[in-house]
C-alpha cells in the first residue's frame, strides 16, 4: 500500500475530514511586510538623535530643523528615487543629525541612506518609492552644526 493510501486510510477509520486549499504566490504580490527604513540604518539615526539632542542644549552649536514633503525626482519603470539635501548654515560644518517619518503608509517610501556629506556641507537623506503609490508622509530633518 502506498504512503498516500496509508494517509487516506487513517484518515478515513479516525473520522477526520482534511480540508486542502492550493496556495498561491505571485511574484508581483507586495511584501507583507514592508520597512521604512532598515534595522541598521534606524539603529544608526537613533544614536545620531541622541547626540543631536545632547548638542542642541549647546549654545556653541547651531541648529536647523526642516520638515519635507517626499517627491520622486525621477522614475524608471516603477522605482523612484528621491534625496533630501539639508544643508548647514553658511560658515559651519555639521556635526550630528537625525531624520523623523511622519504619516507614510506602509510601502510608499523607503529611507535607504543617511549620513553628514562633508564635501556637500550638507545631511543627505536617499528616499527610494518602491511602488509610487500611497502618502510617503513628511520628514523631519534636525542637523546641528558648529
Amino acid at each position: 500500500m502506498s504512503a498516500f493510501r496509508w494517509c487516506l486510510g487513517i484518515v478515513a477509520a479516525t473520522g477526520a475530514i482534511l480540508l486542502s486549499a492550493p496556495v498561491v504566490v505571485s511574484a508581483a504580490a507586495p511584501a507583507l511586510k514592508c520597512q521604512a527604513v532598515s534595522p541598521a540604518l534606524r539603529a544608526r539615526n537613533a544614536a545620531a538623535e541622541r547626540l543631536t539632542r545632547r548638542l542642541l542644549g549647546n549654545t556653541s552649536y547651531t541648529p536647523r530643523v526642516k520638515t519635507f514633503t517626499p517627491k520622486i525626482s525621477s522614475t524608471r519603470g516603477f522605482t523612484g528615487y528621491g534625496s533630501i539635501v539639508l544643508a548647514a548654515p553658511k560658515g559651519t560644518t555639521p556635526v550630528a543629525a537625525y531624520f523623523v517619518l511622519h504619516g507614510w503608509q506602509p510601502c510608499s517610501v523607503v529611507v535607504s541612506a543617511a549620513s553628514i556629506v562633508l564635501r556637500r556641507n550638507a545631511f543627505v537623506v536617499s528616499l527610494k518609492f518602491p511602488g509610487e503609490q500611497g502618502d510617503p508622509g513628511r520628514i523631519t530633518v534636525t542637523l546641528v552644526s558648529r
